[in-house]
């Protein structure tokens, strides 16, 4: 597995993705729903890796939720920067992160793909990312 850090442009924000796919493969996926629309994203994640959200300061980090209210959309309150998604899943979470807040976002190099996912209910939209979203922890502090 390979380590791919990241974060928010303050710092106070930060990410790590583990895993052992191949940047260069991952096709980011971009949300039409009206908030990833506004903030340009490209997700990406592995179900077979781990995604860590670094919360140096928790205080300056909103855990914004929309929709269905099942997913938490972490985002800087210092700088704005929407670092990726976190949803808690049962005893465990699964996420996604945003290819451009990651150091090495270059190697991301597969166009992002449109997905609209409207007409998703609760069941149906915790079935799909069981399966592709990779799982994901809060960390609090410097770690």
């Amino acid at each position: 597995m390979k380590v791919y850090e990241g974060g928010c442009h303050c710092g106070n924000l930060r990410v790590a993705f583990r895993t052992a796919l191949d940047p260069a493969q991952m096709a980011p996926r971009a949300c039409q729903c009206a908030f990833c629309r506004k903030h340009a994203t490209g997700a990406v994640s592995d179900p077979d890796g781990h995604l860590e959200f670094i919360l140096k300061n928790p205080d300056q980090v909103h855990l914004y939720r929309f929709g269905l209210g099942i997913t938490e959309f972490v985002i800087c309150r210092n700088c704005g920067v929407y670092a990726g998604a976190h949803m808690p899943d049962g005893e465990a979470a699964i996420g996604n992160v945003m290819a451009h807040v990651l150091d090495a976002h270059a190697q991301f190099t597969l166009p992002t793909i449109p997905v609209v996912r409207s007409g998703e209910d609760e069941d149906g939209r915790r079935i799909r990312r069981r399966k592709s979203w990779t799982p994901s922890t809060l960390v609090t502090g410097s770690a």
